[in-house]
């Protein structure tokens, strides 16, 4: 998930200078890299022990399919928009890659939504965490992707509804869920330590619903004959909740900081340092096309996530090597 978006942020920021549009490529090629080598490991584990795959789609350890959606409609919508100003020869593939992940992403991120959330329902497990929130994050993203979809191939109108419907649904239940959560450890016990990035998981709802909001809005306007007002109300929604991200992420900054004061060990839960920032820079760059100076403010969070990704990623390679 972060390396698809840091890749397409790196192409939005800097594709024009041939660091950034040589960066944007290294990253999609080492997203497709993961992505390849991620799915045959599953398979492989899957081959070797048939319960691998029970224990994935049940209890509160399948909303990390939602991470799967998430990586698979980040990776595409990266490689449709680097791609085809690396080989303008590919852009027709690039685009139909585009589209066959995002048709993947969205499906996964549905079932994963609406699945993980009737478990919740049935099972009520008494300690909720923010991680459960990657299971219904993944429409939100849909809905942002997809409004890129929409415009560049001329979709009708009724696929916007859809995207409305994505953005909707990943706004309710990822409010009502994060709401659960941040109660609980307000009340009744703090995030543990080895968790803490997990408390910048709520941050991809802000991000994403905010770039989806003025996406949306947009067509909305162009597609729909929506009244102008309509775009009022995205940049309008996109700056509330971009506001509301500043104490999320400064109580984010200081369970982070903390975790590595206590010595927080290595595990693939420090990723959540990068997918959910890589959303506050896209919202922001968004706004930034009715409030410009949002710019300079998703110019500095890109540089922030560019920080968090490159630790992430020698954290792993210095764990995979320490586990030959």
């Amino acid at each position: 998930m972060g390396t698809g978006m840091l890749a397409t942020l790196t192409h939005l920021h800097a594709g024009d200078s041939p660091l950034g549009a040589w960066g944007s490529r290294m990253l999609v090629v080492v997203g497709w890299s993961l992505a390849v080598t991620l799915t045959a490991a599953f398979a492989r584990r899957i081959g070797q022990d048939p319960g691998v795959w029970r224990n994935s789609v049940t209890g509160v350890g399948s909303a990390a399919w939602g991470m799967v959606s998430m990586g698979i409609l980040a990776i595409g919508s990266a490689t449709g928009a680097i791609v085809p100003a690396w080989s303008a020869e590919s852009a027709d593939v690039a685009q139909a890659v585009f589209v066959a992940c995002w048709g993947l992403g969205t499906l996964i991120g549905l079932i994963s939504t609406f699945g993980f959330s009737a478990g919740l329902v049935r099972r009520r497990p008494p300690d909720p965490r923010p991680s459960w929130g990657l299971a219904v994050v993944p429409p939100m993203v849909s809905a942002t992707t997809g409004a890129t979809l929409t415009s560049e191939l001329g979709l009708p109108g009724a696929f916007i509804d859809v995207l409305m419907a994505c953005f909707v649904c990943s706004l309710v239940l990822g409010g009502i869920i994060f709401t659960i959560a941040y109660r609980h450890h307000a009340v009744v016990e703090e995030i543990p330590v080895a968790l803490a990035p997990t408390a910048w998981i709520p941050l991809g709802v802000v991000g994403q619903s905010s770039a989806a909001a003025v996406a949306i809005a947009g067509l909305s306007v162009e597609r729909l004959g929506a009244p102008h007002w309509a775009d009022v109300v995205g940049v309008g929604y996109a700056a509330g909740m971009l506001g509301l991200g500043v104490p999320l992420s400064l109580f984010a900054v200081f369970l982070t900081v903390r975790g590595f004061v206590r010595r927080m060990p290595f595990s693939p839960v420090w990723w959540s340092l990068t997918f959910p920032i890589g959303t506050l820079s896209l919202g922001s760059l968004y706004l930034s096309r009715h409030l410009p100076a949002m710019e300079h403010v998703s110019v500095a969070i890109w540089m922030v996530l560019m920080g968090t990704w490159t630790l992430c990623a020698t954290a792993s390679l210095r764990s995979l090597r320490g586990g030959v």
